[in-house]
C-alpha cells in the first residue's frame, strides 16, 4: 500500500494527499513499549488502512454512479474531496502500522485483500429511478452509517491513546469524519425526494439488512440487551495505549452513536429506523 512510484507523481500525491501538518512517524519510538503491545496495535492499524482503501473504492463508485445519474457539479465536488481523504486516512493507518513494528516480519498482520463493496454493481443510466435508488443506498451505508459510527469510535481513541505520533494521526482522520458524515446525509437528503415509492422502500430495506451487517462487524459479539441501562466513561488509562479501544468500548460506542444520533436522522429523512431495527438479520429473538 506504501509502495512509491516516481517523484512527479509522489509530489502531487503529497500535495493532494499530505496535507496538514504531516506526523513524523520517524520519531515514534518502538523501544519505549512491549513488542506484544506494538503487535496488537500494528493488527487495528493495519485493518483501519484496509478499511479505508475500502472506502476508496466504495465512494468511487459511487461518484460513477452519481456521474451517470447526472447530479449536480457541487455534489460531485464534494464526493471528490472524500475520496482523496479516504486515500490520506489509508495512507495514514498503513505508515502508522508499520512504524509500530519496525523490526519487519509479520505478514499476516499487512494482508491487503482485495476491496469488496457491500452492494451490487450500479445499474446504467437506462434505469434512472434505479440508478437513484442505488446511490441512495449506498450513501445510507458509506456514508450515514459507517462514517457517523466511525466518527466517535476516533474521538475516543483521541482520549485513550497516549502516544502523540499515534495521536496526532487519529486527530488527522478525525478531523475529516465530521465532514463525510454531513455530506452523507445531505446527500442522502437530497436523493430521496427524487425516489418513487418503489425505490424509497428499497433504501428502507437496505436500512433493515445494513444495521444488521453493522452490529455485526462493529458490536463485537455484544448485544443490546448486554448494554441496555449501563454506561461507560473513556477515558486516559495509566497504561501505554497506541490506539486501542476494548471490544466493550466498541460496542458501548456503536450502540449510543445507533440511538442517539442515527436514529433521530434517519427519521428526520423520513425513513422508519426502529422498523429496520427491529427486523435487521442477525437479532436474536423475542
Amino acid at each position: 500500500m506504501l509502495a512509491a512510484t516516481t517523484e512527479r507523481l509522489a509530489r502531487i500525491h503529497r500535495v493532494q494527499v499530505e496535507r496538514d501538518r504531516w506526523p513524523d512517524f520517524a520519531a515514534f519510538d518502538a523501544s519505549r513499549y512491549s513488542l506484544a503491545l506494538r503487535r496488537e496495535a500494528a493488527r487495528q492499524w493495519a485493518r483501519r488502512a484496509c478499511a479505508e482503501h475500502g472506502s476508496i473504492h466504495q465512494f468511487s463508485a459511487v461518484m460513477h454512479g452519481l456521474c451517470e445519474a447526472r447530479v449536480g457539479l457541487e455534489l460531485l465536488g464534494a464526493l471528490a474531496r472524500l475520496i482523496t481523504d479516504e486515500v490520506r486516512h489509508a495512507e495514514l493507518c498503513a505508515a502508522m502500522a508499520v512504524a509500530l513494528l519496525p523490526e519487519g516480519g509479520e505478514p499476516e498482520l499487512f494482508a491487503w485483500p482485495t476491496p469488496d463493496a457491500p452492494w451490487h454493481d450500479a445499474p446504467g443510466p437506462e434505469q434512472p429511478q434505479a440508478l437513484l435508488a442505488w446511490a441512495a443506498d449506498a450513501i445510507l451505508i458509506a456514508c450515514c452509517l459507517g462514517e457517523t459510527i466511525s466518527r466517535p469510535m476516533y474521538e475516543a481513541l483521541i482520549v485513550v491513546t497516549t502516544d502523540p505520533v499515534a495521536e496526532q494521526v487519529v486527530r488527522q482522520i478525525l478531523r475529516d469524519e465530521h465532514l463525510h458524515a454531513a455530506f452523507g446525509w445531505d446527500a442522502l437528503a437530497l436523493l430521496l425526494p427524487a425516489l418513487e415509492p418503489a425505490g424509497r422502500a428499497q433504501v428502507q430495506e437496505r436500512l433493515r439488512r445494513a444495521l444488521g451487517g453493522f452490529e455485526a462487524t462493529t458490536a463485537c459479539g455484544y448485544t443490546i440487551e448486554d448494554v441496555a441501562g449501563r454506561a461507560i466513561t473513556v477515558e486516559r488509562g495509566e497504561a501505554a495505549n497506541l490506539g486501542l479501544l476494548t471490544s466493550e468500548q466498541y460496542a458501548m460506542i456503536f450502540f449510543a452513536t445507533i440511538e442517539q444520533e442515527i436514529f433521530p436522522a434517519l427519521h428526520a429523512l423520513g425513513l422508519d429506523p426502529a422498523a429496520a431495527w427491529a427486523g435487521r438479520p442477525g437479532r436474536a429473538a423475542p
